[in-house]
């Protein structure tokens, strides 16, 4: 395995062993790993970098000082052949700059400069000789041997220590060529700086660094804490968002404080959220009409079967009679038997034509129809019915009663209002024991007109109450045929109310049922009809 595998495989262990730790300890402990590296980094460069790159400034220093030197006039000296005042002048400005000790000999090895203040075991009282002494001592303090050749183009340059102080020296030793009255002339140049200085300034720094750094430490550990703790807050609070998101609860919505990724983060939840409580509602809309469109379709099927089945039934007892009949009429009955024969027939005829235009008149009305809208007063139709059909009520000693809180006047198709009132009063009389009661009361109710039509007897059961409305829905489930009833008087009752914008319901009271209708004064314009 490489290296750069193997690391990338021990990182990607260490992430996997952090990876169960809460994000902001994660955070803290890489940026106090960050510091602690970079501390590391630093005491590293400064032990081991720090002191060949000095070196190699100071040779360098060193080297520039000699070029100066060879460019000055090395001739210019006094009459003891000693540097003239200019020329020690700038020869002691070099060594101030380059912080050197600086010794100059011509050919004869006799010292043309020397300052002597500044050289270390050397301040005997005559300083050249001091100055020539410590320039022969100088090959048996070696550590290395030079680097160079002596030149003015490469100089000898080695490490030098002085037993005397145990102080490590930096020298370099060139000859420099220099005409002089057309004559080439030769200089020795020794200068020599300390080292000293940097092994203290190491030392010194490395102190300095490791005591800034347990400061920096504990001031980054606080500051550290409180960062990745701002850091993490907003991101343990968008957690929590997608968390009520996922439990359906839209309402949480995210403070947008900051313009950076975790601000544009909590805007696209914000978003999020918003559009998944706009699509989801609407979803659920969709789902709720889908249901009841279903549970529309399941009744509509069931009414549909229960339709055929009814029909069924209703024309199979007339179809059977008007059969068995025509049978008897085969066999040359007499002819008294022969009329009656024939006029059962015939009423049976009826009743199955009846039973057919009822369904025409049902389908018509749940289709769809043209109405004859016009102003008309219920009170009056409602009077006017009662007293025609009453005659029929007398047979059966069934006494009447009418109400009405004056003419009550409403827009709608009289002659499907007159069918609804005829429907109601028949559908009472079938159910109004002899010596019974039945009554019509119509009231004026602000901005609709209801019609309450009453009848003593029996009540309906609850369960049957709503149902009573439906295609061929009878409460007598033997389906006999003592009212001779179809059961679909009801339901045109319901159709046309619909029709008109109104609504219908019966109720049981302490000794009888009522049925109610009621219509608005102005319907509303329908698809299914034009106001005329």
């Amino acid at each position: 395995m490489s290296p750069i595998a193997s690391l990338r495989e021990k990182f990607n262990t260490v992430s996997r062993r952090t990876g169960n730790l809460p994000l902001r300890v994660r955070l803290f402990l890489i940026t106090f790993g960050v510091l602690l590296l970079f501390l590391g980094i630093i005491f590293l460069t400064n032990t081991f970098l720090l002191k060949p790159y000095y070196h190699y400034m100071k040779e360098k220093k060193l080297t520039s000082t000699l070029l100066k030197i060879s460019s000055l006039d090395l001739s210019d000296t006094d009459e003891q052949g000693y540097a003239s005042d200019r020329l020690s002048m700038q020869l002691k400005s070099l060594e101030e700059e380059g912080n050197i000790v600086l010794i100059l000999l011509n050919d004869d090895l006799d010292i043309i400069y020397y300052d002597g203040e500044g050289l270390v075991g050397a301040r005997s009282p005559d300083r050249f000789d001091g100055a020539r002494q410590f320039f022969n001592s100088l090959f048996e303090m070696s550590e290395k041997e030079y680097k160079g050749e002596g030149t003015l183009s490469s100089p000898a340059i080695s490490t030098r220590r002085n037993p005397k102080t145990d102080t490590l020296y930096l020298s370099l030793y060139s000859v420099i060529p220099s005409s002089v009255d057309g004559e080439t002339a030769y200089y020795h140049i020794l200068m020599n700086t300390s080292l000293s200085a940097i092994e203290d300034a190491v030392s010194a720094f490395n102190d300095y660094a490791l005591a800034l750094g347990l400061f920096a430490m504990m001031i980054s550990g606080l500051v550290s804490v409180v960062l990745c703790s701002n850091f993490v807050r907003p991101i343990l609070r968008i957690n929590q968002a997608t968390k009520q998101l996922a439990d359906m609860d839209f309402s949480v919505k995210l403070d947008v404080s900051s313009k950076d990724e975790l601000g544009q983060l909590a805007e696209s939840i914000n978003h999020l959220s918003s559009e998944l409580e706009t699509k989801i509602g609407q979803l659920s809309i969709a789902n709720k009409q889908l249901k009841r469109d279903i549970e529309e379709k399941e009744k509509i099927d069931l009414m549909r079967r229960e339709m055929i089945s009814n029909i069924s039934h209703e024309f199979k007892t007339p179809l059977a009679i008007i059969m068995g009949y025509c049978e008897g009429l085969q066999l040359n009955i007499n002819n008294e038997e022969k009329d009656y024969y024939c006029s059962v027939i015939s009423d049976e005829a009826v009743k199955l034509n009846n039973i057919a235009a009822r369904l025409l008149n049902l389908a018509e009305l749940e289709s769809g129809v043209e109405m004859d809208i016009s102003e008309f007063s219920l009170a009056e139709l409602a009077e006017e019915r009662l007293k025609t059909i009453s005659y029929i009520f007398s047979e059966h000693d069934i006494s009447t009663g009418f109400k009405s809180a004056g003419s009550c006047l409403v827009n709608g198709d009289y002659g499907r209002i007159e069918e609804v009132i005829n429907n109601l009063l028949s559908n009472a009389q079938h159910h109004t024991p002899d010596g019974g009661h039945i009554s019509v009361e119509v009231t004026d109710e602000g901005d609709k007109v209801s019609c309450c039509v009453y009848n003593s007897g029996s009540h309906i059961p609850e369960e049957s109450l709503e149902r009573i409305w439906e295609s061929f829905y009878k409460v007598d489930k033997a389906r006999t045929r003592k009212y001779g009833g179809s059961g679909l008087g009801l339901k045109i009752v319901s159709s046309i109310i619909n029709l008109h914008g109104g609504s219908c319901r019966a109720e049981n009271t302490p000794d009888g049922v009522r049925f109610i209708f009621t219509l608005p004064k102005e319907i509303p314009v329908r698809q299914e009809y034009e106001v005329k």
